[in-house]
């Protein structure tokens, strides 16, 4: 015979139980809500590499053109070469997932500061390489981004989402080294302002 605290106690576990499920069908809506508000993997490489990509744009096209030669040490590249650096691994890059030559027919990951001579130049080719990437990125799509390639770096098979990501994050390298280029001359980068 149940007393009437049994009762209570057994009301309290069933309400109990009642709450955990229904957390459960909750936890597990949101989870679903969640998965459909994930990004394709093609859009996160994307992002990340238009995000990169600009804020490095922002900083070519702000940077002083009489301090486009300065470098914090005499072994470093100046920021100019650093940009045409960046430029020319983002076309390295999207050439090597395409398959066939993206861009200018650059040889190097360094196009030659002769060719390229003025800060008008420079941003012009960092600007078109990240759209050429952009586009390379869009066009292959989820499917290519586990194809296999030989790295245009090191010659190495990998899935161009590997590529890509290796260069998004060497370019943020390549940003942070602008950074100092910019504090060393009592600048303040775009993106800290």
């Amino acid at each position: 015979m149940l007393t009437a605290t049994k009762f209570t106690a057994c009301l309290l576990v069933l309400a109990s139980c009642a709450l955990l499920v229904a957390g459960v069908g909750s936890s597990q809506t949101k989870s679903q809500n969640s998965k459909d508000l994930l990004l394709p993997p093609s859009e996160d490489v994307l992002r990340a590499w238009q995000g990169i990509g600009q804020k490095l744009i922002d900083m070519a096209q702000d940077f002083p053109e009489g301090k486009y030669g300065f470098k914090v040490q005499k072994d470093q590249r100046t920021f100019g070469e650093t940009v045409l650096h960046i430029a020319g691994m983002d076309y390295l890059a999207a050439s090597g997932v395409n398959g066939k030559q993206v861009g200018p027919d650059l040889k190097s990951e360094a196009p030659p500061a002769s060719v390229y001579k003025t800060k008008a130049d420079a941003v012009k080719l960092l600007k078109d390489a990240v759209a050429a990437g952009s586009a390379v990125i869009k066009e292959q799509g989820d499917a290519g981004l586990n194809k296999p390639i030989l790295s245009p770096f090191t010659a190495d098979p990998v899935r161009t989402s590997t590529l890509w990501w290796t260069v998004i994050e060497e370019e943020g390298e390549h940003y942070g080294q602008l950074v100092v280029y910019y504090r060393a001359n009592n600048l303040v980068p775009p993106a800290s302002r």
